[in-house]
């Protein structure tokens, strides 16, 4: 039997700044629906992008298996990240949480270490 030739799947397939249609929501409700059902519970997010909704999907999909794999362990809700489309934690919460380290003072004519300068330029080493 010969094998059957698809043709290459365009780059603008999926495009992560494009607005979620119909298909992608409705299947974020149902796998929102199916991680309560496993007894977690979730709040609900809001997608609006394709790529939010792919780090959400992304998210309700590992909560799942870790709730069918581990399912006696009591968790908190579930809720969306930044990237899923969510709020993420604010500043407020985020400084209560972790407090930040005291940095020594550097020396007048001391030089930062490649990797800061890197950091600081924007770039990865």
């Amino acid at each position: 039997m010969p094998p059957i030739k698809l043709p290459p799947v365009p780059a603008s397939a999926y495009n992560d700044q494009r607005p979620a249609n119909a298909l992608l929501l409705a299947q974020v409700r149902e796998l929102e629906a199916a991680v309560r059902a496993a007894g977690r519970r979730v709040v609900t997010a809001h997608p609006v992008t394709e790529g939010q909704v792919a780090a959400w999907i992304r998210e309700l999909n590992r909560a799942l298996h870790k709730e069918v794999l581990l399912p006696a362990l009591k968790r908190r809700p579930l809720r969306p990240s930044t990237a899923a489309g969510g709020v993420g934690l604010n500043t407020a919460s985020r400084a209560a949480r972790k407090p930040a380290k005291a940095s020594a003072p550097r020396k007048a004519g001391a030089r930062r270490a490649p990797r800061q300068r890197a950091r600081k330029q924007g770039r990865k080493r």
